[in-house]
């Protein structure tokens, strides 16, 4: 989410819109907008309708994932806080653009939690829509 806010000007720049999707409870989910500081629309799906439409699954395997484990040994190294369990940690996410007439221009679905489309990508997509 950083990394989207960090070009937050860029995106708006493209007419695009940013909006989160969570499984999450409410509580869960207001902390996630906390430690954030996201700035975008957050929606809540608790029975992963979009998740479902969209494809996106839940991997016991690939959520403790190589790079995921190094993720958090990093975090751990570098002191950085990290939140702990909450909710389903086996549902992976995913990035996705939908253009104004609904047609899915990237389609980025998570193959382990820390696998997310280069920002670069992202920003040349929403300038060719």
């Amino acid at each position: 989410m950083a990394q989207v806010v960090a070009h937050q000007a860029e995106i708006e720049a493209a007419q695009a819109n940013v909006v989160t999707v969570s499984f999450g409870t409410p509580y869960w989910s207001q902390v996630w907008l906390q430690e954030t500081g996201s700035p975008f629309p957050f929606l809540i799906d608790p029975d992963r309708t979009a998740y479902q439409a969209y494809g996106l699954e839940s991997s016991v395997l690939r959520s403790w994932s190589p790079a995921n484990l190094w993720y958090y040994t990093k975090a751990v190294l570098q002191k950085r806080e990290t939140f702990g369990k909450r909710g389903n940690p086996h549902q992976l996410g995913g990035d996705f653009i939908i253009d104004p007439q609904g047609i899915v221009r990237l389609a980025h679905p998570s193959r382990e939690p820390t696998d997310r489309p280069p920002i670069g990508q992202i920003l040349r997509v929403l300038r060719e829509v």
